[in-house]
């Protein structure tokens, strides 16, 4: 029973896919789907990205701020850590000093160069 069933299933489509014109038209709606699809799949991901760039740039100018108060409480604790070191005599003075102006000042290059990601 099985036999019959798959011996007549195939033949129909034997004389389905053998007909020219029924092949154009699977091959021409598989197209039109995959096509569609893409274009309705891009416009959804081009807003998103859109809207996901212009929120993330709305945080910009507080990031940096954010980022400069940072940079300020580093020199203020690397002052007086500098301070305290220099009248316990330490040796490393200037190991503490050249450290607490490196922070700042990747700091200060972080928040000014932040922007530039995104323009």
């Amino acid at each position: 029973m099985l036999q019959q069933i798959k011996r007549k299933g195939r033949k129909a489509l034997d004389k389905v896919f053998n007909n020219r014109l029924a092949q154009r038209a699977v091959v021409t709606c598989c197209t039109m789907a995959f096509c569609v699809s893409e274009s309705m799949a891009s416009s959804k991901g081009a807003g998103g990205f859109s809207k996901a760039t212009s929120e993330i740039s709305s945080y910009q100018t507080p990031v940096s701020n954010l980022m400069k108060a940072i940079a300020a409480v580093i020199v203020l604790v690397g002052a007086f850590n500098v301070y305290f070191k220099m009248q316990n005599g330490d040796q490393d003075v200037k190991k503490t000093i050249m450290l607490t102006i490196g922070g700042c000042v990747a700091f200060i290059a972080m928040s000014e160069a932040l922007p530039l990601f995104f323009k």
